[in-house]
C-alpha cells in the first residue's frame, strides 16, 4: 500500500510503500510519480519515474534512491534480490 506520494525533504519526489509485517521502501529523487496515497500496487507496477529531484542531486545524474526498513530500522536491500 502507498502510504506517501509527493514531495519529501531531502528526497524530492517519493513513494513510500508499506510491504507488511513492519517492512516498507522508500523510492526519492523521482522525477514524477504514477501512484497516491492509498493505492494497492503490484509487483513490476510502474510507481514513478527516475529523475533528480531534491539538493544536489542533479550533480548526481538521473537515478532512484531506494531503500528498505523494517520496523524502523534500515536494511540491506540486497537481502531481497537473487544476485547468483
Amino acid at each position: 500500500t502507498v502510504t506517501y506520494a509527493g514531495w519529501m525533504s531531502g528526497y524530492g519526489y517519493t513513494v513510500r510503500i508499506d510491504h507488511g509485517n513492519g517492512y516498507y521502501t522508500l523510492y526519492g529523487h523521482l522525477s514524477g510519480y504514477a501512484v497516491w496515497e492509498g493505492d494497492e500496487v503490484n509487483q513490476g507496477q510502474t510507481i514513478g519515474y527516475v529523475g533528480t529531484t531534491a539538493l544536489l542531486e542533479t550533480a548526481l545524474g538521473d537515478h532512484v534512491h531506494f531503500a528498505v526498513t523494517c520496523d524502523g530500522k534500515s536494511v540491506d536491500p540486497e537481502d531481497f534480490f537473487d544476485l547468483a
